[in-house]
């Protein structure tokens, strides 16, 4: 699943406020700190983890799961299709908004 912005929809989705562990204060062993964060990968799709900052640098190697718990199957394979479908309405509804955009932007020009 690609994309910054949907993955960004998707985290706040799976963000539950009441959820103690969302705003426990996690810091790697340099001291950095890190946010929970959702994984979109088929081997764990929705499963939520922290990692240091610095991570895909290779400066910092520290990541721990949310859960100890592996994802089943039935949810790997719902749970990236749901994702995938968000993000095809999230494109659908942006294409509608910069068409509607273009319409009154005409509008005022004539």
């Amino acid at each position: 699943f690609e994309g910054e912005m949907s993955n960004a929809s998707l985290n706040r989705i799976c963000n539950d406020e009441n959820d103690p562990m969302l705003h426990l204060t996690m810091r790697c062993k340099h001291g950095d700190l890190m946010q929970l964060q959702t994984s979109w990968s088929e081997d764990n799709p929705a499963r939520r983890f922290w990692s240091c900052p610095s991570f895909r640098e290779n400066s910092c190697k520290y990541f721990r799961w949310r859960d100890l718990e592996e994802i089943d199957m039935q949810s790997k394979s719902v749970i990236p299709r749901l994702a995938n479908r968000i993000k095809e309405l999230e494109e659908a509804l942006q294409f509608y908004k910069s068409k509607e955009k273009m319409k009154l932007l005409e509008k005022k020009g004539d």
